[in-house]
């Protein structure tokens, strides 16, 4: 049984008593604004790229401040009582990183839907053309949780580490350093030392997390073994890369971090490391 996940019907049944929150973006290398094909009833939008990412950095969506966070989620309506399911309109996809980040501000009532928008327009729900507005101020608090997110000095110090192992969830084109990155200026490749589990590996073709027993064979099959006591995840730009965490988190695991800046920031560090092939 899934702890972090719930099913659309799940969902459908007790819409009433959760606050729910449309968190797709725009993919990198794609062009426009969001603009789902639908907005699941009493949905309001949580902006990762924009109202919630750091507005001074240079990297994109990355996170923002505890105090960014905690007047947002108040802008919600969202109470530190509530009980929040996120989605986005790709199956799974960024979703992952809104839970993250809600974990990672001590806030633990919240889940994933699993399928997202398009499990739920498969199953025949109802979507509507807009968001809801908030109609109060909430009372939601940030308590920001250490090393939920790390830096790269963090990542670095890491790497010679035996009992940490970071899994990439990038491609394994780009894990290799064969395929081209979809921003400019990329070194191609991975950080030294870790591992290949694209977030693609841990889904179903209907964008549902697989079953628990196959995420644990992945897991192994990328090396996660008894000596590894903590588990760090990167992507492109940190989105996918909260796939995974949701994926250890599910299979038992709880000494998690997300490397925030992920390749968008190391690819372009001339100074720090980079490994090409398979791990």
């Amino acid at each position: 049984m899934t702890k972090n996940l719930k099913s659309c019907q799940w969902l459908a049944e007790n819409a009433t008593k959760v606050t729910v929150l449309d968190a797709g973006i725009v993919k990198p290398g794609e062009e426009g604004i969001y603009s789902p094909p639908g907005v699941i009833p009493g949905a309001l939008r949580f902006d990762i790229s924009n109202v919630l990412s750091e507005a001074s950095a240079t990297l994109p969506n990355m996170m923002c401040s505890a105090r960014v966070f905690q007047t947002e989620m108040r802008q919600l309506g969202i109470n530190a009582s509530d009980t929040v399911v996120v989605y986005d309109d790709k199956g799974l996809f960024s979703a992952a990183r809104a839970w993250w980040m809600f974990k990672s501000m001590g806030f633990d009532q919240v889940f994933v839907l699993d399928g997202g928008l398009k499990q739920w327009q498969k199953l025949g729900y109802e979507v509507v053309p807009h968001y809801a507005q908030a109609t109060q101020i909430g009372s939601f608090t940030s308590f920001a949780r250490n090393h939920y997110f790390v830096d790269k000095e963090h990542v670095l110090a890491s790497i010679e580490c035996p009992d940490i192992l970071l899994l990439d969830a990038r491609g394994e084109t780009r894990f290799s350093g064969i395929g081209r990155e979809p921003r400019a200026g990329m070194r191609s490749g991975h950080i030294p030392n870790s591992a290949n589990m694209p977030y693609t590996s841990v889904l179903t073709e209907e964008g549902k997390l697989k079953p628990i027993a196959d995420l644990k064979i992945l897991l192994k099959k990328a090396g996660v073994t008894e000596g590894v006591t903590t588990l760090q995840f990167s992507c492109g730009s940190g989105i996918t890369a909260c796939i995974l965490a949701l994926v250890a988190l599910e299979c038992g695991y709880s000494d998690l971090q997300v490397y925030d800046g992920s390749w968008s920031e190391w690819g372009q560090l001339s100074d720090y490391p980079v490994s090409v092939g398979r791990a």
